[in-house]
């Protein structure tokens, strides 16, 4: 059962060296973070950019799994990528366009009610809600 309204998050950010930090959150395992390699920084760290492109995706996919649960849908299979375009704009630096590839699993009876039910959980997800350029969503369902 969800908690009571207002919900607070709190994360902790710690600079290591240079424009590397550590991101936590709670008991989840810490981050490590810095600025994309297309901003001179490193390879194998999470960039702001990434961590805004996962947010939107991670928040679709747990959005449709809680529609899909209420309406007793079962979901074998779930994945997706997610890439956005940063491009300079009359007001500074945005992202101008961010896709949501998603391939759903399910029954062939329920491809039609799945992708409705993806395309609903898109309309109510808190962090594509937040951005200002909203994700465009393309679904491939499968059936087995």
């Amino acid at each position: 059962m969800p908690h009571p309204f207002p919900h607070r998050y709190e994360t902790s950010l710690h600079r290591t060296e240079g424009r590397r930090a550590v991101l936590k959150y709670g008991e989840a395992r810490p981050l490590d973070g810095a600025p994309p390699p297309q901003f001179d920084g490193p390879d194998g760290a999470w960039s702001p950019e990434a961590l805004l492109l996962s947010a939107a995706e991670l928040c679709l996919m747990t959005t449709f799994l809680a529609l899909a649960e209420r309406a007793r849908l079962e979901v074998p299979g779930y994945q997706s990528a997610s890439e956005g375009t940063l491009d300079k704009t009359a007001d500074g630096l945005a992202f101008t366009r961010v896709v949501q590839r998603v391939r759903l699993a399910l029954a062939p009876a329920d491809a039609e009610r799945g992708a409705e039910l993806l395309k609903k959980a898109k309309k109510h997800c808190i962090v594509s809600n937040a951005l200002k350029t909203p994700p465009e969503l393309e679904v491939e369902v499968v059936t087995a």
